[in-house]
């Protein structure tokens, strides 16, 4: 049975065993990296959790995927987190959230054409996904600077493909590796990595997969990041891409209290009663007064219904009630709606208006304060009457 399968396994080239781990659907691990200095005594030492599913039909990448680290430091425990799906990439390091979208950036998904160069590609961690080593192996097959072998062995007790060997540029080795790759699922299992072996800048990298992933249910895509890390993307996030893409589609779902103390909520896909303006604003910011004051007069002007719901971020219903001391009819006063905020992708901006159908369709948005906001809120709240 042994000579079976090491004689199946030989028959395999490089190409072959990447093609079969760049197929695989669906993929969960937690993985030990550790990165070893020639002037350090102890590795530095990262935990970090993989999630990836297949994408077979995307040039960018082979799948979509959330990776989250972790850290210690002599501060305490630095985190973050990647995530890539549908030309979306985010990424959050040091309390810095970063997003790339290709309808925005298509330039940093492939620069020169070459997706493999892009930044869903190149960020931290994403070479230890099983499609990603996948896609690796099929251009190493074609890459003359690779010099390498695949191998049966075992690793841990595991029958294993075993893949090694060096890439050489310029007569240089730049770089040393090894894969121990599992014979039955093609799920990796360790990586060897010796980077400038023999110079001053040499590092060794060594990575043990744990294999106690589960993927039934996984979802990766707008939703499911932003509800991994939704204090980060409320407290972070300052593109607003979410809100300019929202135009003709439902208002997301807005679950908020009010200052007293019931609950608001706006299902996606739901209607209101009016056409209804969305405020979301921050009590300690110096305009909010005169925002409160110029929606206000802009809807007295209308001659149609139009109902606000202000969406304060703050959580002190005084700091809010100091703003909008009295709740008119037709309007809701919510405080803590940094959740509604993420689900509308406002983030750290504010104020940001959005203007909905009766229908519940946004129609249009206005970012940030301008003494002109009164005549623009006419102009677009009776558009959202129509």
């Amino acid at each position: 049975m042994t000579t079976a399968s090491a004689v199946a396994l030989h028959a395999l080239s490089l190409e072959e065993v990447g093609k079969r781990m760049e197929a695989i659907e669906c993929y969960s691990d937690s993985v030990r990296y550790e990165v070893y200095l020639p002037n350090l005594d102890e590795p530095v030492v990262y935990s970090v959790g993989l999630e990836s599913l297949g994408a077979p039909g995307d040039t960018l990448s082979p799948c979509r995927y959330f990776i989250g680290w972790q850290l210690p430091a002599p501060s305490g425990v630095s985190e973050g987190f990647i995530a890539y799906f549908d030309g979306t990439h985010y990424r959050l390091r040091d309390q810095r959230l970063q997003e790339y979208h290709q309808e925005w950036n298509p330039e940093v998904f492939a620069p020169d054409g070459d997706p493999v160069r892009g930044v869903q590609t190149q960020a931290q961690f994403v070479d230890l996904l099983p499609q990603s080593i996948g896609r690796h192996f099929v251009g190493m097959a074609s890459d003359s600077t690779y010099v390498c072998r695949t191998t049966v062995k075992t690793y841990d007790g595991r029958p294993c493909v075993v893949v090694d060997g060096v890439r050489r540029m310029s007569g240089y080795d730049a770089a040393e590796f090894t894969y121990y790759i599992d014979e039955k699922t093609y799920m990796p299992l360790a990586i060897e990595f010796e980077n400038n072996p023999g110079q001053l800048g040499e590092q060794t990298v060594s990575v043990h997969y744990r294999g106690n992933g589960a993927c039934d249910g996984l979802a990766i895509d707008e939703e499911s990041v932003m509800a991994r890390r939704p204090d980060e993307f409320a407290k972070y996030r300052e593109s607003t891409f979410s809100i300019q893409s929202l135009p003709g589609r439902d208002v997301p779902r807005i679950v908020s209290r009010t200052t007293t103390g019931e609950r608001y909520e706006h299902e996606r896909g739901s209607a209101f009663a009016a056409p209804t303006l969305l405020v979301f604003a921050d009590a300690t910011v110096g305009s909010s007064p005169s925002l409160v004051r110029d929606v206000r007069d802009a809807v007295d002007a209308l001659p149609m219904q139009v109902d606000v719901v202000w969406a304060f971020i703050n959580h002190r219903a005084d700091d809010v009630e100091a703003v909008v001391p009295a709740v008119r009819p037709g309007e809701h006063l919510l405080v803590g709606a940094r959740g509604a905020a993420r689900e509308c992708g406002v983030g750290n901006v504010t104020p940001v208006l959005i203007f909905a159908s009766p229908a519940g369709k946004v129609t249009d948005y206005i970012i940030g304060y301008n003494p002109d906001l009164g005549s623009l809120v006419i102009e677009k709240a009776s558009i959202a009457a129509q």
